[in-house]
C-alpha cells in the first residue's frame, strides 16, 4: 500500500462531490416516491450500471470463498442497512446533526483499522487529522446543533449504528483488494438491491404510486453517480490508499454539499462553510504526515485466534490478478 498522491486525492474529490450531490437528488426523489423506493431503485439502477460495465471490460467476478463472503457483507452493513438506517434516522433528526453523527465514520474506522488490521495503525496525524476534522464538521453545522444530542435517541442511535456499518465495511472492502474492481463492485450491489427488494415490494408497493419523470431521473441519477461509480471509487481508493484514508471523504461531503448548493441553489454559503472547508482539508492533510521518526513497517502476523481475521484479511487461494 502507497501513500496517497495527487491521483488518489483527486478521487477522494470526486467522490465527496458525488456523494455531496445526492442530498439534492434525494429530495427530489422523496419527494415523489418513499424512501425505501429511491434506496431500492438506486441500487438496483447502479448494479445494471455495473453489470454493463463489466460486460464491456470483459471484467471478472470475484474468485474465492473468501471475496464472496466480503462482497456479501459489504451490501449488507456497508449499502442495505445504511440507507435504511440513515433514511429512517433523519425522519427526526436534523440534517446538520446527522452529519455530525455521520462523521464519527472516519474515527471509528481508524480504532477498528488499528485493532483488526497490521498495516493501518494509529498515528499522531491520523489522530490529529480525526480532531481536525470533528471540528471543522461542528464549525459547518455550527454548535449549538449540539444542543439537540439524546431528543431522540432511537433515531440518533440509527444514524450512529449506520456510521459503525460504514467503518467495517470499509475494513470488510480490505479483502477485495486484489478482486477485479469493477466485477466486485456489480455483485455487491446486486446484493444490496435483492436484500431491500422485498421489503420494498411487499411494504410500500411501489406499483401503487403515480409516476413522476422527475422523481425517476433522480433515482438514475443516484444509481449511477453516488451509489454505482462511487461503489468502484470506494474499491479503488482502498486499495491503494487504506480504509483509513478513505473514510476521511465523510468530512469532505458535508463542505461540498455546501458548495454545490451554492452552484445549483443559488444558497450564498456562511462565513463558517469556508471556514470548516479549510480545517478539515486540513484535516485530511494531517492525517496522512508522520510525525517524529520513520519507521519502517512491519508485516505482524495476524494471530489465528482474532474472530475477524476470516473477513478482515485476504485468503492465500482467493487472491485474483483481475483489475
Amino acid at each position: 500500500m502507497k501513500r496517497p498522491g495527487i491521483r488518489e486525492y483527486g478521487l477522494l474529490l470526486l467522490l465527496a462531490l458525488m456523494w455531496g450531490s445526492s442530498f439534492t437528488f434525494i429530495k427530489i426523489g422523496v419527494h415523489a416516491y418513499s424512501p425505501l423506493v429511491v434506496a431500492c431503485g438506486r441500487l438496483s439502477f447502479a448494479a445494471l450500471v455495473l453489470w454493463c460495465f463489466a460486460a464491456i471490460r470483459k471484467s471478472e467476478l470475484p474468485k474465492g470463498r473468501g471475496a464472496w463472503i466480503s462482497t456479501f457483507m459489504v451490501a449488507l452493513i456497508g449499502n442495505a442497512i445504511p440507507f435504511f438506517l440513515i433514511s429512517y434516522g433523519e425522519t427526526q433528526v436534523d440534517a446538520g446533526l446527522a452529519a455530525i453523527l455521520m462523521s464519527t465514520v472516519p474515527l471509528t474506522t481508524v480504532v477498528l483499522a488499528h485493532f483488526f488490521t497490521h498495516d493501518e495503525k494509529l498515528s499522531t496525524g491520523k489522530v490529529v487529522g480525526v480532531i481536525l476534522g470533528t471540528i471543522g464538521v461542528i464549525v459547518l453545522v455550527g454548535p449549538e446543533t449540539l444542543s439537540g444530542l439524546g431528543g431522540e435517541f432511537l433515531f440518533q442511535l440509527a444514524i450512529l449504528v449506520a456510521a459503525i456499518g460504514y467503518a467495517i465495511s470499509s475494513l470488510v472492502a480490505r479483502n477485495l483488494r486484489d478482486q477485479p474492481r469493477i466485477g466486485s463492485t456489480a455483485v455487491i450491489l446486486t446484493f444490496a438491491a435483492l436484500m431491500l427488494m422485498p421489503f420494498t415490494l411487499i411494504i410500500d408497493q411501489p406499483w401503487t404510486m403515480d409516476w413522476d419523470p422527475e422523481g425517476a431521473l433522480a433515482i438514475m441519477y443516484l444509481g449511477m453517480f453516488p451509489t454505482g461509480i462511487a461503489m468502484f471509487l470506494i474499491l479503488q481508493l482502498i486499495a491503494v490508499a487504506g480504509a483509513s484514508f478513505l473514510v476521511f471523504n465523510n468530512y469532505l461531503v458535508p463542505a461540498v454539499g455546501v458548495v454545490i448548493s451554492f452552484i445549483v441553489l443559488g444558497e450564498v454559503p456562511q462565513p463558517n462553510a469556508l471556514i470548516a472547508l479549510a480545517v478539515i482539508l486540513g484535516g485530511i492533510a494531517a492525517s496522512q504526515m508522520r510525525f517524529g521518526r520513520k519507521q519502517k513497517d512491519v508485516q505482524r502476523p495476524v494471530l489465528k485466534s482474532d474472530p475477524m481475521t476470516p473477513v478482515m484479511e485476504v485468503p492465500k487461494g482467493d487472491k485474483s490478478g483481475g483489475k
